[in-house]
């Protein structure tokens, strides 16, 4: 019997470095490992990691390369959490790493977690579809802050980040816990007043569950019986926890609750929010699961490499993450869905002559969904305003480099920025400021097809000569606004293709 090919998978984050290592045709594990390295020590505070700290992190690095060897491992990747990738000093960091242990830090952004964490619930959770069918909210708590995931109906409606997780708070926090006598009660404020922001963003139905993931759940978790992976608990039970928990003293919760001391002052931070997330929303279900970040890793190298096939379309996922975002700014969503039709289409028809793929196809599609977002802003210049949406939201799945992409295929599907040498996109290597240009001129002339917002068009047929790209549309009224507005926007369509876009109509008036 051939020897299984094993996956060594490293996440460092603001406490630890962890690593596992899998088999990835049954996600069986064969080694996890935790080294307590704490890159987020001065990080909230200074906004660097320390040099210290930075021979901790290769010290621990390099033993996971050993635990590697002797187990035979033959692919790994190392990634860095948002948290450590926004530290001052991440570039040095990297360079240090793997000029001591030539591994290649990759770093991922606030959207790829998302989906990782997505995907690993979906992998480990039997009951997850039926979960967010019913509608729940998974809340994810790190160190340095916490997200929100939204489901209905089983799409995700809403993603919320916020700066509070109990790493990051008791570090904010420190100094005024020895100055006042009810510090507990200071804390419970100030997280309420951090949360009013998402009381505003969700919706009016009351979620009766939620799912906790994440790195700080170690007092809940271990309530979780040995080989599962979640457990259900009631608000009552988690109310009886919490008053075991908040009791007990410092000394206490190293010796009765085995917990690191380094993570004792992030205990309150962790309950009092989580009471007061409970307690506005009213659940009366809470899954307590011990999934992590680095199972989503290792479950999206599984899928991505083609070794583990989950009954699950991750890209339908993203649009439909993207059209909830694009909800929120009001975007016009009958125009939106004639232009992502038309983008599509387009997209495939010319596939011999762009020559791209798959991923390059869905940021299209998630570009045509969110190129309006800024006119929510203003109309004037809208297409720069969707840039600075796209780029500041958490478009779900993106890298920065997929996530710059797509804000700049928004911008550009205007005919108002310029568009020639695309001169804001000069630092990106030719290749990556290509396919921008190639589907920023796709989209132009998919959003020229609909520029009435009328909707006038049902449907295209496309023919490719040497030198022209005939669009015939099938349309029952004049559509002399979406020809004139293709011709203005063909002109850059044919810089990038070295073809003429033409627009003909049939039909009767």
């Amino acid at each position: 019997m051939a020897k299984a090919k094993l996956f060594g998978a490293i996440v460092m984050s603001a406490q630890s470095i962890d690593l596992t290592i899998v088999n990835l045709r049954n996600l069986e594990t064969v080694e996890r490992v935790s080294a307590p390295v704490a890159l987020g020590d001065r990080l909230f505070t200074e906004g660097g990691i320390d040099y210290d700290v930075v021979d901790e992190a290769v010290s621990a690095l390099r033993g996971f390369q050993q635990l590697m060897t002797d187990d035979g491992v033959t692919d790994e990747r190392v990634v860095a959490s948002h948290t450590i990738t926004d530290a001052e000093n991440i570039s040095y960091v990297r360079d240090q790493i793997y000029t001591k242990t030539g591994l290649t830090v990759h770093f991922m952004t606030v959207s790829e977690e998302l989906m990782l964490r997505y995907q690993a619930a979906a992998a480990y959770l039997p009951n997850f579809r039926k979960l967010i069918d019913e509608g729940t909210v998974l809340i994810q708590i790190g160190a340095s802050s916490i997200t929100l995931m939204v489901f209905q109906a089983g799409e995700l409606t809403l993603t919320r980040e916020l700066q509070l997780g109990p790493m990051q708070v008791a570090q904010k926090m420190a100094q005024l816990e020895h100055q006042v006598d009810t510090y507990e009660d200071v804390l419970a404020d100030y997280l309420h007043s951090k949360l009013l922001d998402v009381w505003r963003l969700l919706p009016e139905k009351q979620f009766k569950q939620v799912i906790l993931m994440g790195s700080k759940l170690t007092l809940l978790e271990n309530l979780i019986p040995e080989n599962k992976r979640a457990l259900a608990l009631s608000h009552a039970d988690f109310n009886h926890r919490f008053d075991q928990v908040m009791t007990l003293s410092d000394q206490e919760l190293e010796d009765q609750e085995q917990l690191p001391e380094m993570e004792v002052n992030e205990v309150a931070p962790t309950f009092l929010l989580l009471n007061e997330l409970f307690d506005t929303m009213q659940i009366e279900t809470v899954w307590v699961s011990n999934i992590k970040l680095l199972d989503g890793f290792v479950v999206h190298h599984a899928a991505e490499t083609g070794q583990l096939k989950l009954n699950w379309d991750f890209n339908e996922t993203m649009i439909s993450a993207a059209k909830n975002l694009a909800k929120r700014y009001q975007v016009d969503q009958a125009h939106q869905k004639k232009v992502l039709t038309f983008a599509v289409q387009l997209f495939d028809r010319l596939r011999k002559i762009h020559g791209l793929g798959p991923r390059e196809r869905l940021l299209l599609q998630l570009a045509a969904i969110l190129q309006d977002t800024g006119l929510y802003l203003d109309a004037n210049q809208h297409a720069f305003h969707s840039e600075y949406i796209i780029r500041a939201s958490e478009v779900l799945g993106l890298d920065l480099t997929e996530q710059f992409a797509v804000a700049a295929i928004a911008r550009y599907h205007s005919s108002r920025a310029p568009s020639a040498g695309l001169s804001h996109l000069s630092r990106l290597p030719l290749e990556a400021r290509l396919t921008i240009a190639k589907l920023a001129a796709i989209l132009r002339l998919a959003d020229a097809l609909d520029d009435s917002h009328r909707a006038k068009i049902s449907k295209i047929s496309v023919s490719i000569r040497k030198q022209t790209f005939t669009v015939t549309a099938t349309a029952n009224d004049d559509i002399e606004l979406e020809k004139w507005t293709f011709s203005q926007k063909g002109t850059f369509f044919r810089e990038v293709f070295g073809l003429q876009p033409i627009l003909k109509r049939k039909g009767t008036l």
